[in-house]
């Protein structure tokens, strides 16, 4: 997931046309909506634990900790923390 995530595109909200780099003004040329990232966080991080919890229990080298770390900051840094916002679960709508 996260070589996808290098290597994403971005997509319409509206229209669903496809961008592989970000047009100049930001928004789709065809129908000049947002437009939104084809690769979510939560399908790249979920995998960050996991691999710091081998890197503990096998004793690998730092160098696998450190790099883990630097993914962590990468990640972070792509993405703006959005205020008020929170993922529902189906039981909310039962």
């Amino acid at each position: 997931n996260l070589r996808a995530f290098t290597s994403q595109s971005l997509r319409c909200v509206k229209c669903n046309r496809r961008f592989r780099r970000p047009p100049l003004r930001g928004i789709c040329p065809r129908c000049g909506e947002r437009l939104t990232l084809t690769v979510f966080r939560g399908g790249i991080e979920k995998y960050i634990e996991a691999a710091e919890k081998l890197v503990e229990r096998y004793g690998l080298e730092p160098y696998y900790k450190q790099r883990l770390n630097m993914l962590r900051k990468e990640i972070d840094s792509l993405f703006v923390p959005s205020e008020g916002v929170k993922q529902a679960s189906i039981s909310d709508f039962i």
